[in-house]
C-alpha cells in the first residue's frame, strides 16, 4: 500500500475505513484548496495550505506525524492559522499551541522578515482507539495574512473548499512475501501479514510468463488479527527459466487482494514428470504427460500392465523446459491398472499408475 499527501483549504475530508479497530485507506492523490479576498483581522486571505504526512495505511490508535506548509504567494510579515480535527487528538509542534485536544493555533504572529511561505513541523495526529467503518475525519483550518497585526482577535475564515480522497479498502496488510529456490525442483514461498480483517483463505498463484496465473495451493487465513502472521507453501518447479508468484487473499465476502509479484530463477537438477492426465482414462483416449527436461534429448513413454508386459509406447524429441507429450493407451487395452514409464534411454525418470476404464 502506498502513502499519499492530503492537501486542503477551508475544509478537507479524509475517509478512514476501519474494522475491528483496523482501518486502511489508499489516498489516490493530494488536493489543494485556495481562496482570496477575505478581508478583516489581518487583511486579505491569500495562498494555499498543504497538510502532508498522513499516510495511506492507518490503524486505530496509530500516531501520525504531519506538516503544514502555508504558501502565501506574496511576502507577508504577519499571518494567522488555526487547525482543527473532528476526531482523535492533535499534538502541537514548533510555533504552535494546543487548544483542548483537537485544535492547534499559531502561538504568536510571525514577525521579522517577510516571507512568501511558512512551514510548521513536529505535529502529530493520534487516531481514536476504535473507529467505525466509513468514519469521516475532518481537518479544517483558517488562514489570514497581512502587513500588520490588526486589532481583531482570531483569524478570519478563508472560505470553504472540500474534497474526498479516493480510497481502496483491503482486508489484509502484507508485510513481506518471498519466493526462493530450494533445489530438487522446488520453490519455497513465505509471506507475512501485519493485519487481517475478515480474511478467509490465501491462494498461491504461479505464472510462467508474468501475465497468466494459475492457483497451485490454498492456505487457510487467520480471519481477524492484529499480530504478525507467517504462512508457507512449496511448489514443484515449472519448466520455464523464470517462475512468477503472487499471493491472492480472499475475504469472507469473496473480494480479493493481491500481494506483490516475486520471481524465481528455475534451475532443475534433473529431468522429471510433473504429472499425467486424465486419470482415469478411457480405452482409446489420449494420455497427456507433463515432462520437464534439463536439456534437449529423446524421451520414451511406455504403457505396461500390472504383470510388466509392455502394451504400447512412443519416442519423442524433448526440448529443454516443459514438454506436453500425448500418447494413446490403445483401443483394445482392457480396463485395469497400468503404469506409464518415462525414460530417456539412460535412466528411468518416472513410473506412474494410471487407471484404464
Amino acid at each position: 500500500m502506498r502513502k499519499g499527501l492530503l492537501t486542503v483549504m477551508g475544509l478537507s475530508l479524509l475517509l478512514i475505513l476501519a474494522t475491528s479497530g483496523i482501518k486502511k485507506v489508499d489516498t489516490a492523490s493530494g488536493r489543494t484548496g485556495s481562496t482570496s479576498g477575505c478581508g478583516g483581522c489581518h487583511g486579505n486571505t491569500v495562498g494555499t495550505l498543504t497538510l502532508g504526512g498522513i499516510g495511506a495505511n492507518i490503524k486505530a490508535g496509530g500516531v501520525y506525524p504531519f506538516t503544514l506548509l502555508y504558501n502565501v504567494g506574496t511576502s507577508y510579515k504577519y499571518w494567522g492559522l488555526d487547525l482543527k480535527v473532528s476526531t482523535g487528538t492533535l499534538t502541537a509542534g514548533t510555533n504552535m499551541r494546543l487548544s483542548g485536544t483537537t485544535e492547534l493555533t499559531h502561538s504568536t504572529p510571525l514577525g521579522g522578515t517577510a516571507a512568501t511561505s511558512y512551514t510548521f513541523t513536529g505535529m502529530k495526529w493520534t487516531a481514536p482507539a476504535t473507529i467505525a467503518v466509513g468514519t469521516v475525519v475532518k481537518f479544517s483550518y483558517a488562514t489570514v495574512a497581512g502587513s500588520s497585526t490588526g486589532t481583531t482577535s482570531g483569524p478570519c475564515q478563508a472560505g470553504t473548499f472540500s474534497t474526498t480522497a479516493a480510497l481502496v479498502s483491503t482486508p489484509v496488510e502484507f508485510s513481506s512475501f518471498n519466493a526462493s529456490w530450494l533445489g530438487e525442483n522446488k520453490v519455497g514461498l513465505v509471506w507475512k501479514t501485519a493485519t487481517e480483517t475478515n480474511t478467509n483463505y490465501f491462494e498461491v498463484e504461479r505464472s510462467i510468463n508474468g501475465e497468466t496465473y494459475t492457483t497451485i495451493a490454498t492456505v487457510k487465513a487467520a480471519g481477524t488479527s492484529d499480530n504478525t502472521r507467517t504462512y508457507t507453501a512449496n511448489d514443484a518447479v515449472v519448466g520455464s527459466s523464470v517462475a512468477y508468484y503472487r499471493i491472492k487473499e480472499v475475504d469472507m465476502d469473496g473480494k480479493a487482494t493481491y500481494s506483490d509479484v516475486r520471481n524465481v530463477n528455475v534451475k532443475p537438477a534433473k529431468n522429471f514428470v510433473k504429472g499425467i492426465y486424465p486419470n482415469p482414462v478411457v480405452a482409446g483416449q489420449s494420455i497427456n504427460v507433463q515432462y520437464v527436461a534439463i536439456e534437449n534429448g529423446k524421451v520414451n513413454v511406455e504403457l505396461y500392465n500390472c504383470l510388466g508386459k509392455k502394451m504400447t509406447g512412443l519416442t519423442v524429441d524433448a526440448v529443454t523446459g516443459e514438454n506436453a507429450i500425448k500418447f494413446n493407451a490403445g483401443r483394445f487395452v482392457s480396463p485395469g491398472i497400468y503404469y506409464v514409464v518415462v525414460s530417456n534411454g539412460t535412466e528411468k525418470i518416472a513410473q506412474l499408475p494410471v487407471s484404464v476404464q
